[in-house]
């Protein structure tokens, strides 16, 4: 009962080789297809370029908010300066006039009239220390305000720059994507195959090319020693008797 099975899983295992050899060998006569994993890490390749595009693009209108805004605000500024150096003029001319006003007062005949000139004085001097510290204080932000603007064009210019750069890639990228989806419809490999030559090229990689063709050819021998089993048996029979 075990010779009849031995001989049926013999059988199976001829023909598992065979059909095995017939395999391997279509494979290998027929065009090598193209992987999908090449289609798919380029489709993945230029989603993430896209995405570093649109970062890119929202970086470079940030910036140009960013420098709208402050061009607007330094424009303030200086009118507000504007304004108070014209101020600042008036009052100065005003403690001009009442000056040479007080000087031709006589002190002894109008002490009271040169008094109040003075007290004026004070008061515009004040007003003038007051404007002048104003002034001051919006020239140091006009200054920090310049400083922005500054920094917002150079950060547009490198996104700018950078968005150049990032659509020619784009453009390649989605060129090679459309490169291998057109050759993958006109390809002619056989796809249920592919697999076959996948691992066999794998199996290739592990063992060596070398190895893998001894291997090969081991199992033709025992396929051929199996088939001529009473040539085998006479000759070497023969020559070591």
């Amino acid at each position: 009962m075990f010779k009849p099975f031995l001989k049926q899983l013999t059988k199976v295992t001829d023909l598992t080789i065979l059909f095995a050899t017939i395999f391997v060998f279509l494979a290998y006569i027929t065009p090598e297809g193209i992987p999908e994993s090449s289609i798919d890490s380029a489709r993945t390749n230029t989603q993430a370029i896209a995405s570093s595009l649109a970062t890119a693009e929202t970086q470079a209108a940030n910036a140009s908010a960013k420098i709208q805004e402050s061009n607007l605000i330094s424009n303030g500024l200086r009118s507000s300066i504007r304004e108070l150096e014209g101020e600042a003029t008036r009052i100065t001319e005003e403690v001009t006039r009442i000056t040479e006003e007080a000087n031709l007062i006589d002190a002894v005949t109008d002490q009271t009239r040169i008094d109040q000139l003075n007290a004026e004085i004070n008061q515009l001097n004040a007003e003038l220390t007051n404007n002048e510290s104003e002034i001051n204080q919006l020239n140091t932000e006009l200054t920090n305000n310049v400083s922005e603007i500054r920094v917002a064009q150079t950060t547009l210019g490198a996104s700018n720059q950078n968005i150049q750069t990032l659509r020619v890639t784009l453009t390649l990228a989605q060129q090679e994507v459309d490169d291998l989806e057109a050759a993958l419809e006109s390809s002619r490999a056989i796809p249920w195959i592919q697999p076959v030559r996948q691992n066999t090229d794998r199996l290739i990689d592990a063992a060596g090319f070398d190895g893998f063709i001894a291997g090969f050819a081991a199992l033709i021998f025992c396929l051929v020693v199996k088939r001529r089993r009473d040539w085998f048996d006479r000759m070497f029979g023969f020559y070591f008797k």
